[in-house]
């Protein structure tokens, strides 16, 4: 039977992707090659070749790429961005000379991202590019990629209702054997193709002198109170669980790194509706990055806000 950490889809794409980009990079004048994803208004590069102009897990304004221009009419294959009436006026072009980019499609048809390589010189001729050979080889990554995520779409549907099912007593969350399976299905789809990860950690203000005050009935009442304001804001992209004691914790998908401050206040707000005061923190995760670790940043934010408001106070 398959363990959790057997993801056959995700992995399959990942080793996909890599071995892509090492080829190009062995067998074209450009010196770096990347996969990478676009999302939250962003494009990130999820898969290099070593790292030098691009990095695993740079981030950059979409709308200003080079691979924008390429979806929207310029040139796919650049041989010197100075020359190129696409490309000559982009910032960039100072330091990129060549560029090579086509586009991969998620399995909905969408943009996942691009299958892209620059140069910090221009190449001698358009003829030292075979460029059949990098759109067939961006169409396979497309085709992939739908494999994969008709895969992953299969197991992860079975895998969530087996964390879903983990749930806490009081509550009714998830529980954190639960919070953790959710955790580990996150890891891989971030690993493989960036998808957008954010965790907020929640921490009640006052239980245990409400505890101390009224006894822990008064105290299992609160915790009760926030957990069904939490659930009742949750979009399809959220998951919640009762980490332990008076600490919840909220793994989000597909959320834009600007637009967390407004979908986790939302969170914040519907707790305050149902008179549950709180501190909270959050952090993003991307790729080459742990959503382990990302959980620590969350949790450090939610106890420098905690404190912040205890001095306010």
């Amino acid at each position: 039977m398959e363990t959790w950490a057997q993801v056959d889809g995700a992995d399959h794409f990942s080793m996909s992707a890599q071995r892509i980009v090492d080829y190009l990079n062995a067998h074209t004048p450009m010196s770096d090659w990347s996969v990478s994803r676009v999302a939250g208004g962003e494009q990130v590069h999820v898969h290099v070749h070593d790292e030098g102009l691009l990095e695993v897990g740079q981030r950059v304004p979409w709308d200003e790429t080079f691979c924008i221009r390429m979806l929207r009419g310029a040139s796919r294959f650049v041989i010197d961005s100075h020359d190129d009436p696409g490309y000559a006026d982009h910032p960039d072009a100072v330091g990129i000379r060549a560029y090579a980019g086509f586009p991969i499609k998620d399995d909905d048809g969408s943009t996942f991202g691009t299958l892209c390589g620059v140069g910090a010189e221009p190449i001698a001729s358009i003829e030292s590019v075979d460029t059949e050979l990098i759109e067939l080889m961006g169409e396979l990554l497309s085709s992939q990629l739908a494999m994969s995520r008709s895969a992953d779409r299969e197991r992860r549907a079975a895998e969530i209702a087996e964390a879903l099912a983990q749930r806490d007593a009081l509550t009714g969350l998830t529980n954190r054997r639960g919070w953790d399976m959710f955790v580990a299905d996150a890891q891989q789809r971030v690993d493989a193709y960036a998808d957008p990860i954010a965790v907020a950690v929640i921490d009640l203000d006052g239980l245990k002198a409400l505890n101390d005050k009224r006894g822990h009935t008064a105290g299992d009442e609160l915790i009760r109170r926030a957990a069904n304001a939490l659930t009742a804001v949750a979009g399809s992209g959220d998951r919640i669980a009762r980490y332990g004691g008076d600490e919840f914790a909220v793994l989000s998908n597909n959320v834009a790194v600007d637009e967390l401050p407004v979908h986790f206040g939302i969170f914040m707000d519907a707790m305050a509706g149902h008179d549950v005061q709180a501190s909270m923190g959050f952090a993003s995760t991307g790729p080459g990055e742990s959503v382990v670790a990302t959980f620590a940043k969350a949790d450090a934010d939610m106890y420098a806000n905690k404190q912040a408001r205890s001095v306010s106070r």
